[in-house]
């Protein structure tokens, strides 16, 4: 795996640490319905909440999250339905994102926008 390869479990594993930090439970990781996948589905029993992982090795074509699109929200938001409807879930869907920039030679910046956008 080169290391292009691992800067997405990298990320995925920071958020992951992080958002158990910040008293998230954890239900799933890496859940896939059609063509969507959730990186990380946790609660914190007010909201069912969707996290999107995005990591980059450098900023310079914009942050992380700016490469969301209208196609991966629409996505994630079928797939995130289809998760609450098989785990008979009835808190209400929040969409996160967890940016993760890795500078070299530098500590990993992370950043946590809650309400990222709406399903």
């Amino acid at each position: 795996m080169s290391d292009i390869d691992k800067i997405g479990p990298r990320g995925e594993a920071i958020a992951l640490r992080y958002l158990e930090q910040i008293g998230y439970k954890i239900l799933a990781r890496n859940f896939r319905y059609q063509k969507g996948e959730i990186d990380i589905i946790a609660t914190d029993d007010t909201f069912l909440i969707i996290v999107e992982v995005k990591s980059r090795s450098y900023p310079n074509y914009g942050a992380p999250e700016a490469s969301i699109g209208p196609t991966k929200t629409e996505l994630l938001a079928l797939a995130a339905g289809f998760y609450q409807e098989l785990h008979d879930i009835r808190l209400e869907i929040r969409f996160d994102v967890v940016s993760i920039i890795f500078r070299k030679g530098k500590k990993a910046e992370l950043t946590h926008i809650r309400e990222a956008f709406h399903g």
